[in-house]
């Protein structure tokens, strides 16, 4: 079992509120992390910004593709906003570019993203 981390602070607070069954992150920023890609049945630990233990989930689905073809489905499961893609979209554009700009790198619509689905196990609160 994995314990995990949200990328951003948002991501940390909204990801355990679970309305949600996937999240994508860019590919590049795993590499530059040193963090294993997730893979199908593992299970983790999600961790909010106090590194305490929210709930555990298990991977169901994970595939990597450009940011431009990430699918109205998946902004659907990520659960943010409107849970449109063009949501999607913005918010994940501005993270990324952040994000990019902080590594010396430039952010494009082709960049990998890694998309991953999962379903909840557990709320740390029914422990």
């Amino acid at each position: 079992m994995n314990t995990r981390r949200g990328n951003s602070a948002t991501h940390r607070t909204s990801l355990p509120n679970l309305c949600c069954a996937g999240t994508a992150s860019a590919e590049e920023l795993y590499k530059i992390d040193n963090e294993p890609i997730p893979t199908e049945g593992e299970y983790s630990v999600i961790l909010n910004s106090r590194d305490e233990a929210v709930c555990v989930i298990r991977t169901t689905k994970v595939y990597i593709v450009p940011f431009c073809d990430v699918s109205a489905h998946h902004a659907f499961c990520e659960g943010e906003g409107d849970r449109s893609l063009a949501y999607w979209r913005k918010v994940h554009e501005e993270f990324y570019r952040d994000e990019y700009a902080a590594c010396g790198l430039e952010f494009s619509q082709d960049i990998p993203v890694v998309c991953e689905e999962f379903e909840l196990l557990m709320k740390a609160e029914e422990c």
